[in-house]
C-alpha cells in the first residue's frame, strides 16, 4: 500500500494553516471499507509524539459526534467525507477541519506549540509549601484575561499553550496570596515559587476532645477573612493584627494576636 506525506493540511485553505506549518500529515491507500484516521499530537514541530493521554474529539460539520476519548493515540475507522478534530492536552487546545478521500487512510500529527508551569507557592521566610489555590490567566492572544487554568495541589504540571501568563495563588486557608507574571515556551516546564509574605497562626482548642469547634478570624477592621471547624486550624495570613474566633456551642472564645512574615504562632482557646 502506498504512502503519501504532505505539509500543508488537507480541506484547510493555506491561510489557516500559516500558523501552524508543523502538522504532519500522510495518505494511504487502503481497500473500500477500511478508511479512517490515526492521529496523534506533539508538544512542538520538534518534539515526539505525547505519550501521556490526550483528549480527541471527532464529529462531523453537523456536530454529531464519532469518537470521543483520552489515549496517546486515536485509531478511528471513518467513511469518507469531512469531519472536525478537536483536541486537547490540559488547557492547550486546537480545532481542525479535515477529509478522508475514499479508500484512503489519512495519519496526521498534530503541533499543539504548548509548554508546562509547575508552580511551587511558598511561605516567605520560611520556605514551607503553601496549600493554595493557583489560577492562570492569559496575558496575550484571543483568550487574554481569560482563566485558562487552575490547580489545587502545589507542584502539579499545567500544560498551557506557549505564551505569556498572569498566575495568582491564594492560601485555601486564610488571606495570604501573590502574583506573578511568567512566559511559557512551547516543548518546555517553567518552574516558579511564588512567595507570599504571610505567617502561620496554629490555633488549639484546649477542652473537651469531643467539642465542636467552629472557628473565626477577622481582620483589625473587623471582617473575617478565614473559617475553618476542628479542634486544631492552621491559617495563613498576611502581616496584620488579628482576632481568632472559637464558637463552641453558645459559647465564643476570642484572642487578639499579631503576626509577622515569615513567623509561626500558636493560638491556644479553651473552657
Amino acid at each position: 500500500m502506498a504512502a503519501f506525506f504532505f505539509s500543508a493540511f488537507l480541506a484547510l485553505p493555506a491561510s489557516s494553516w500559516a500558523a501552524s506549518p508543523q502538522h504532519q500529515l500522510s495518505l494511504e491507500t487502503v481497500a473500500p471499507g477500511r478508511e479512517g484516521l490515526e492521529l496523534t499530537a506533539r508538544l512542538t514541530g520538534a518534539g515526539g509524539t505525547i505519550e501521556r493521554n490526550v483528549s480527541w474529539t471527532i464529529r462531523t460539520p453537523e456536530g454529531v459526534t464519532i469518537f470521543s476519548g483520552e489515549t496517546g493515540m486515536a485509531d478511528v475507522s471513518a467513511p469518507p467525507g469531512d469531519y472536525v478534530v478537536d483536541v486537547s492536552y490540559g488547557a492547550a487546545k486546537l480545532s481542525r477541519s479535515i477529509s478522508i478521500p475514499r479508500e484512503q487512510r489519512v495519519t496526521v500529527s498534530f503541533v499543539l506549540d504548548a509548554g508546562g508551569l509547575r508552580v511551587q507557592p511558598r511561605i516567605d521566610g520560611d520556605g514551607v509549601t503553601a496549600r493554595s489555590r493557583v489560577r492562570v490567566f492569559a496575558l496575550d492572544g484571543e483568550r487574554r484575561g481569560s482563566l485558562i487554568a487552575t490547580a489545587a495541589v502545589p507542584g502539579d504540571i499545567l500544560r498551557l499553550p506557549s505564551g505569556r501568563y498572569r498566575v495568582e495563588s491564594r492560601v485555601a486557608s486564610g488571606n495570604a496570596g501573590a502574583v506573578t507574571d511568567i512566559e511559557v515556551k512551547g516543548g518546555r516546564v517553567s518552574w516558579i515559587d511564588i512567595s507570599m509574605k504571610a505567617g502561620v497562626a496554629r490555633l488549639s482548642f484546649v477542652g473537651s476532645p469531643a467539642a465542636e469547634v467552629i472557628w473565626t478570624i477577622d481582620d483589625d477592621d473587623g471582617n473575617p477573612v478565614a473559617f475553618r471547624s476542628g479542634l486544631t486550624a492552621d491559617m495563613v495570613l498576611r502581616p496584620g493584627t488579628y482576632k481568632a474566633k472559637a464558637k463552641v456551642g453558645p459559647e465564643e472564645l476570642t484572642a487578639t494576636f499579631k503576626i509577622a512574615s515569615g513567623q509561626t504562632r500558636d493560638i491556644m482557646l479553651g473552657n
